[in-house]
């Protein structure tokens, strides 16, 4: 099923915040055992194709070829590809909340907490609303 996808996301530094929210079109597809949205979002310049697996208490999120798994259970560590380098992370959820409406999802909220490699961290929050 076709739907127009808004992102509205907020990184929480120690000494300051930042925010952005994109809007793409996307396409949803409900399966018995998960949900997978797939999207694609235009960033400075760049296009970020995103495949999102949405399952009960665990999201994997595919970016381009780059996977981050947000799971309340589990630390996930993945790599992220930059134009200067590949950076290390480490991913920690603390929450996941899936909204439906007539059993179609509305919005996924997701925080998390990322460290860098070098021993920064920071916080995250990502709402993903969609609209038919």
């Amino acid at each position: 099923m076709k739907v127009n996808v808004e992102i509205n996301s907020r990184q929480i530094f120690k000494n300051h915040k930042e925010s952005e929210t994109h809007k793409c079109q996307g396409e949803i597809n409900y399966h018995n055992n998960g949900t997978v949205l797939e999207f694609t979002e235009k960033y400075e310049e760049q296009e970020l194709k995103f495949k999102m697996t949405i399952l009960e208490n665990k999201v994997i999120t595919d970016r381009n070829g780059q996977a981050m798994i947000f799971d309340l259970e589990n630390k996930n560590h993945s790599i992220l590809v930059t134009p200067y380098g590949n950076i290390n992370l480490e991913v920690t959820t603390k929450k996941i909340e899936i909204s439906r409406q007539e059993n179609q999802i509305k919005q996924i909220y997701l925080e998390y907490e990322i460290e860098l490699e070098n021993g920064e961290k920071y916080d995250n929050v990502v709402e993903i609303s969609f609209f038919t």
